[in-house]
This record gives C-alpha cells, sequence and structure tokens, in this order.
C-alpha cells in the first residue's frame, strides 16, 4: 500500500498545469450521480478542457475507488454534509490525486426531497504548498 500511496503523489506532480485555478474548485452532481454543473478549474483539474466536457459524466467515474463515492454519500444521508473528506480522484487519463471535499445535499419542496449535491474540493497539492 505504501508504494500506491508514493506513485500516487509523484503521479500528482504531473496534473495538467491548473494554476489560475489554484483553491477551491466546484461540482454539483444531481442526486443520482451525473454532473451537472463543474467549474472550468475543476473540470482542467480532472483533463478535461472545458465544462461541457464532464457535464452528463457520472461522479464515480472521477473517484479512483467508486466507494468512496458511495462512503461520500453515505455520510450525506446520515448528516446531510461532510467537511474536509479526503478522497483520492482520477483524470480522464487514470492519473491519480487527493482531494478534501465538502459536500452538502441541497434539499428541495414541503417534504425536503434530495434534489442535488453541492461540492466544493481543494486540490491537495495546493494544500501542500502552504
Amino acid at each position: 500500500m505504501n508504494n500506491t500511496m508514493i506513485s500516487t503523489i509523484d503521479e500528482s506532480k504531473t496534473l495538467p498545469d491548473v494554476k489560475e485555478a489554484s483553491g477551491w474548485y466546484e461540482y454539483e452532481p444531481s442526486y443520482d450521480g451525473v454532473i451537472t454543473h463543474i467549474n472550468t478549474a475543476g473540470a482542467r483539474l480532472f483533463g478535461f478542457t472545458s465544462p461541457d466536457d464532464v457535464i452528463g459524466k457520472k461522479i464515480n467515474e472521477l473517484y479512483a475507488h467508486p466507494f468512496d463515492h458511495e462512503k461520500t454519500l453515505s455520510m450525506l444521508f446520515r448528516d446531510g454534509q461532510t467537511h474536509g473528506f479526503f478522497t483520492l480522484m482520477k483524470t480522464r487519463n487514470g492519473k491519480l490525486f487527493f482531494i478534501r471535499q465538502s459536500s452538502s445535499v441541497i434539499l428541495e419542496g414541503i417534504d425536503q426531497y434530495p434534489i442535488k449535491v453541492k461540492s466544493e474540493f481543494e486540490h491537495i497539492q495546493s494544500m501542500l504548498s502552504l
């Protein structure tokens, strides 16, 4: 497992250049996991040229381990939000990197049924440079 961690950190240095987009990124999947919004910086971080290339994809395609998405959903069901949850993600070309994400469920209607998830995340590399 340590070898995986070391190679993951080394691979994260080869991510697309997102210097103009350092800090927090955002995306919104529908409640069933289809991405309905992502900012340009977030799309570039995942290796896409524009948000339009990401919209319509399932969010679990961006997780390195799909069970991490299930874990996030479990926390959202239980608490209504997550804060500071670390997750291993992957670019469209399969390069791995870590994010720290905060998410909340957006509810609607009298019954307060969930319609989407609002997520913000920070690329770990930007945290390491502080």
